[in-house]
């Protein structure tokens, strides 16, 4: 799958994509929960509201500017 064929399925097949999708990490901010996957040679991040207990936004990319809001959340001890 492209990133343009992401782009045109309708929201529920973009969460079918996702969950088959490899899950990389996911972050925090006040109410939002942000997970970020892996789907071929592009990301996307989803965009969880906490309280209304549903996915807000599906935003898929290729650049890595919009992963550095997950630099500060990687424990690299780990490594």
């Amino acid at each position: 799958m492209t990133l343009y064929e992401f782009n045109t399925l309708s929201e529920n097949e973009k969460a079918n994509a996702v969950w088959s999708a490899i899950f990389l990490m996911s972050r925090e901010n006040d109410a939002l929960k942000y997970s970020l996957y892996s789907v071929n040679d592009f990301f996307v991040e989803v965009s969880y509201d906490n309280i209304e207990n549903k996915i807000i936004k599906f935003q898929s990319f290729r650049t890595k500017r919009l992963l550095e809001a997950y630099l500060a959340v990687i424990n690299f001890e780990q490594f």
